[in-house]
């Protein structure tokens, strides 16, 4: 999509992705029965190509599995036809099993879904593998316009693309005209351009487009987090509680004489009401409420010589412990 376009709808798209977070538009995706694999989303994303927004298209098409819209193409712009590139790489990770939470669509929504996985590769050095998202932004703007699905990586090192939304009328001034004009596009990033930073020579050129960053999509109802991660470097599990679908855990790093609560919701579909919570003995507290997709906290204070007191809550649910684990 061209970038003057996208600039003139930039007051709108805040709404439209709070509509869409308020509507749940990015509809959590079913476990499969087997692991999922980045090769299964790079077959979904190629049988698309040629195919339109859907059935509200000037060329009306439905989907490779039926459908008559990419998640909300047709019907996520007030009531009509949406921007749909994101709508289109979210809707190839739904149907390939993997976990679209925190998903909308926004292109940027990729990156931060990447950034809270632990999934988003912007190193120059890193290879895109196959089921990899690629997100675009521009030179002549901090935004990012534009995702794509990565669907083959060429012995030449070469990178082949599938691109929802793009190709549309350049003629037209309003968003529903695009999208319905508009198309899924295979696009091959030349060897040599396709590393993160890099402008292909064969992806809109004339708005600066340049590779932000790859995301690879973790598998539906699983949490990528450990508690270890979470709390950082140094810190092992102590204890835990668990609460019936989420579990809260204490930490401790002994070089550092700090402990660290996190909560974990172990099968994590959407956000939900957390909070993690300590107390030290004759000392601070810390808490960490507010509605998570996979864990709030941490919450980190010194403890080396006291006694502390932790918990947490999921859903309502809250839980504290004594005071416990002294020195």
């Amino acid at each position: 999509m061209h970038l003057s376009r996208i600039l003139r709808r930039i007051p709108g798209w805040a709404a439209v992705v709070l509509t869409a977070a308020l509507l749940g538009a990015a509809s959590p995706a079913t476990a499969s029965a087997t692991t999922p694999t980045g090769s299964a989303a790079a077959a979904l994303a190629a049988a698309n190509v040629g195919k339109t927004a859907g059935t509200c298209a000037n060329t009306p098409t439905h989907n490779s599995l039926g459908g008559t819209q990419f998640e909300t193409s047709c019907t996520g712009g007030s009531g009509g036809p949406e921007y749909w590139c994101a709508d289109f790489a979210m809707w190839v990770w739904a149907n390939s099993g993997f976990s679209t939470v925190g998903l909308n669509a926004g292109a940027d929504s990729f990156q931060t879904y990447g950034q809270r996985n632990g999934t988003q590769h912007t190193a120059t050095s890193y290879v895109p593998q196959v089921g990899d998202a690629v997100e675009y932004g521009s030179t002549k703007d901090s935004l990012i316009h534009h995702v794509g699905i990565v669907t083959a990586v060429n012995a030449d090192g070469s990178v082949t693309t599938a691109n929802g939304d793009w190709n549309g009328d350049p003629t037209t001034t309003t968003q529903a005209a695009w999208a319905v004009s508009s198309s899924v596009v295979s696009v091959t990033l030349p060897a040599g351009q396709t590393a993160v930073g890099s402008e292909p020579s064969t992806v809109d050129t004339a708005d600066g487009y340049y590779i932000v960053g790859y995301t690879t999509p973790v598998a539906a109802g699983s949490n990528p987090y450990t508690p270890t991660q979470v709390c950082g470097s140094g810190f092992g599990v102590v204890d835990s509680h668990n609460l019936g679908g989420a579990q809260i855990y204490l930490l401790y790093n002994s070089a550092t004489g700090k402990n660290c609560v996190t909560t974990l919701v172990t099968n994590p579909t959407t956000q939900v009401a957390l909070n993690a919570t300590l107390a030290v003995q004759g000392g601070g507290s810390a808490n960490n409420p507010g509605n998570f997709t996979y864990y709030a906290g941490p919450v980190t204070l010194p403890a080396a010589a006291a006694c502390v007191m932790w918990g947490g809550s999921y859903q309502g649910v809250s839980w504290t412990s004594p005071w416990s684990h002294c020195g």
